[in-house]
């Protein structure tokens, strides 16, 4: 019985050229990824393989470092010329509201108790608070960028003109002798109380939230370049000393000058963000920070005096009016209050410490005068009671309330000035920072190219 043998496999056609065609299918692939694997060790165990391997990391590494670099620059820059821009004017826009609004509501509470007309000096100051406001709110308006600050925006808008309507009905009806006046004007002084200055010191509130923001993203260390960077280096100097060991040679001049651009890089992106970070602490702790107690202690003022003004309006028929005004003048005076921090925080700041030391005076002064008023106006003396208070003399509420206005608006002026210089001084530190991180970083690509490659041909020399 014959066996018959199965059949051979069929032979492999040899490729034009004699080279044999790979195996198709999934069993090439693998032995053509087997076959390049094994040319990498191979390549690895070699001197010029290694050395290839070594710019390759540097390559990953210096580029890594830079451009994480120029992006950290480039933000910084931007946060900081945001908060001269856009959170900065916000801020900005919400205070100068707050005050404004505060300024009027006190101005016309305050000529509602002159007799008559009201003066043309207390008239413009009215219309110049008003005027303040309006270009305040219309400058947040262009500056919100949430739905709840833009509804704020909305809300003081709204209110607003319904605010001034009162204020001239109480007016008019003054002139004319009416009583009803009076409820007038506390209708608009209870409007501004519980409607308009919450919503403008959430305004405020909320935009100060993002300059805090802004300042500790601009006043960061830059972990990750600088990471980077000082893995590049170590790179760098345990290169220089493998070749060393392997060519007996000291130096290799392209890894030396890439060391060289690498530890200049470091150098320049520690000294400009360590800069950056002590001018924007300074805007903070010279600027920002007195504005804020400053604002606060200006709109305290100004609410005492509007609230001042409400106790003689209603005679004696607002309990509360009293009881506010107190409180705003504890918080403004108070032995922990607005002034006494002022005082404490920067009593020994030569440009600073007049205007707060004679604003806690005339605060004082004008403390002790109101008591007067209100026994005057108990007795019955009405009339020597509203003199006292509004009137034009050395010795009357306005010109104590009027020093203290001024004094604390000299002390603004300075701490203003202060924020501006210190923001453009952290914007200059990191000017031209960007394109000098980028240019060393190329030179200390383009130096260990060199460096290694001559290196690699002297094998296939």
């Amino acid at each position: 019985m014959t066996v018959q043998s199965p059949p051979a496999p069929p032979r492999q056609q040899p490729a034009p050229g004699g080279v044999t065609s790979p195996v198709p299918g999934p069993e090439g692939v693998a032995e053509r990824g087997r076959q390049r694997v094994s040319r990498l060790t191979t390549s690895l165990r070699q001197t010029p393989g290694q050395l290839r391997g070594i710019l390759a990391v540097l390559v990953v590494l210096t580029l890594g470092a830079g451009v994480t670099a120029m992006v950290s620059i480039l933000g910084k820059n931007a946060v900081i010329e945001e908060t001269t821009s856009q959170s900065g004017r916000l801020s900005v826009a919400a205070l100068d509201l707050y005050q404004a609004l505060s300024q009027a509501d006190a101005t016309a509470a305050s000529s509602y108790l002159t007799p008559g007309a009201a003066s043309e000096e207390v008239r413009d100051a009215y219309r110049e608070a008003l005027r303040d406001a309006t270009v305040a709110l219309t400058t947040a308006a262009g500056e919100v960028e949430t739905s709840a600050d833009a509804q704020l925006v909305a809300n003081l808008n709204a209110h607003l003109p319904v605010y001034t309507g009162l204020v001239e009905s109480a007016r008019t009806f003054n002139r004319l002798g009416e009583p009803v006046g009076a409820t007038y004007q506390h209708q608009a002084s209870t409007l501004m109380r519980s409607e308009m200055l919450p919503d403008a010191d959430a305004l405020q509130h909320n935009a100060i939230d993002q300059l805090g923001e802004a300042r500790e993203s601009a006043a960061s260390f830059p972990w990750i370049p600088a990471v980077l960077a000082a893995l590049a280096l170590g790179v760098l100097v345990w290169a220089q000393l493998w070749l060393t060991r392997r060519t007996n040679r000291v130096f290799n001049l392209g890894l030396v000058g890439a060391t060289v651009a690498m530890v200049g890089m470091v150098g320049w992106l520690v000294l400009v963000s360590l800069a950056s970070a002590s001018h924007t602490d300074r805007s903070h702790e010279e600027g920002a920070d007195p504005l804020a107690l400053l604002a606060e202690a200006h709109i305290a003022a100004q609410q005492a005096r509007a609230e001042e003004s409400l106790v003689l309006i209603a005679r004696g028929e607002d309990s509360k009016a009293e009881e506010r005004y107190t409180a705003q003048m504890e918080l403004l005076t108070g032995e922990d209050g607005l002034l006494a921090q002022l005082n404490e925080a920067y009593g020994d700041d030569p440009e600073l410490a007049d205007s707060l030391a004679a604003a806690q005076e005339s605060a004082g002064t004008w403390s002790a005068g109101h008591d007067e008023v209100i026994k005057l106006a108990r007795a019955g003396e009405y009339s020597a009671a509203v003199e006292m208070a509004v009137g034009d003399s050395e010795e009357s509420l306005a010109t104590s309330f009027d020093a203290l206005n001024e004094q604390l608006t000299a002390a603004t002026e300075v701490s203003a000035d202060r924020f501006v210089d210190a923001t453009g001084d952290a914007s200059r530190s990191l000017s031209g920072a960007a394109a000098g991180l980028a240019t060393l970083c190329l030179l200390a690509l383009v130096s260990a190219a060199i460096g290694i490659q001559m290196r690699v041909a002297e094998y296939h020399a």
